[in-house]
């Protein structure tokens, strides 16, 4: 495949100042992860991000027939073991209220030439910004008052004009036509069923010497499941009585104006497109999700394999931030788990 882009590392390269931002959202991350357990009123210490659990099940994944050498090579086996685990987005885990329809399907390989290979996909994929340090400002910011707040609420107001201001930033930051149609779609259908929606990376990955996103497509699964009810209630019925299946995409980075790798607020375009497989979850294939050890699985892209790393200057800060939440919060965990 000539007429694809090849991977080279100045997707990846961050200025000084952005990692000086990134250092600063770093030691916000392990504050926020050390009180994560009293801001969300449980007994461990949760994610940074899609931090509810819904459900986790294992699934297989059957590889397609007759697609390219370049994917055959990397992708060389007939099925693959996989563990699936579906979460809401939000940093908070919220009990009582009602939760922001931003959801989490994530997928490991277990067995990826000895190996894991770890792909976190999400139903709203474009991203706010394409400025690593409005983000970074931003994120810090957020971490710094939920922090300050679950440990004075009078002190945390004096966070809130740092906030607002580096919210109001990122909120300038936000408006494209690609993010302005997707957030309307995803409002139309914010009460839809989970397994109705598409769900895709946020970034792309290396795939050999080129470049790919991945997405997995629902078979005819209705978005009036559950209409009303909570998704974890609706989520873990269908899951428990039905056998279900999605297929697994891959969209090839062919050129970067219609395909950008660091422009996360635009759709890619006219990409060579293919169906690397279906993945099938049997009924009732579930992990139990309050076990220690179930709860504290990381689907972190960067533990993959190099021919599958993720690419991007966002995927990079992305790197930083799930290598220092999964180490705070694994050493928080393990101490709390009995021996």
């Amino acid at each position: 495949m000539n007429s694809l882009q090849k991977f080279s590392p100045e997707f990846n390269r961050l200025s000084p100042q952005e990692n000086a931002d990134l250092d600063k959202a770093l030691i916000s991350v392990q504050k926020f992860i050390e009180s994560s357990a009293a801001i969300s009123e449980l007994n461990y210490a949760t994610r940074d991000a899609h931090s509810k659990t819904y459900a986790t099940v294992k699934a297989k994944l059957e590889i397609s027939e007759n697609f390219p050498d370049f994917i055959a090579k990397i992708f060389d086996q007939k099925d693959y073991k996989l563990l699936l685990r579906f979460s809401n987005a939000n940093l908070v885990i919220n009990k009582k209220g009602r939760e922001i329809p931003v959801y989490g399907f994530s997928v490991k390989f277990k067995n990826f030439r000895q190996k894991e290979a770890n792909f976190p996909l999400v139903n709203f994929p474009l991203f706010p910004t394409n400025s690593p340090s409005v983000f970074l400002k931003f994120f810090t910011s957020v971490n710094t008052f939920l922090v300050t707040k679950q440990d004075n609420f009078l002190v945390s107001a004096l966070d809130l004009p740092h906030l607002l201001r580096n919210g109001f930033s990122l909120a300038s930051d936000m408006f494209s036509a690609d993010l302005a149609k997707r957030t309307f779609q995803f409002l139309k259908h914010s009460k839809d069923f989970f397994f109705s929606f598409k769900y895709s990376g946020i970034g792309c990955y290396r795939l050999g010497d080129f470049m790919m996103k991945l997405s997995v497509e629902p078979e005819n699964i209705s978005s009036k499941i559950g209409r009303g009810e909570p998704q974890k209630d609706s989520i873990n019925w269908f899951l428990a009585s039905h056998e279900t299946s999605f297929n697994l995409m891959i969209e090839m980075c062919e050129n970067l104006e219609n395909q950008p790798i660091n422009n996360l607020k635009k759709e890619w375009k006219k990409s060579p497109k293919f169906c690397l497989g279906k993945i099938k979850i049997p009924k009732a294939a579930f992990l139990n999700s309050d076990d220690p050890a179930v709860e504290n699985l990381n689907f972190n892209p960067f533990e993959n394999p190099e021919i599958l790393q993720p690419v991007g200057k966002i995927q990079q800060l992305r790197k930083k931030v799930y290598e220092a939440s999964i180490h705070t919060r694994n050493e928080l965990n393990r101490k709390k788990m009995p021996k």
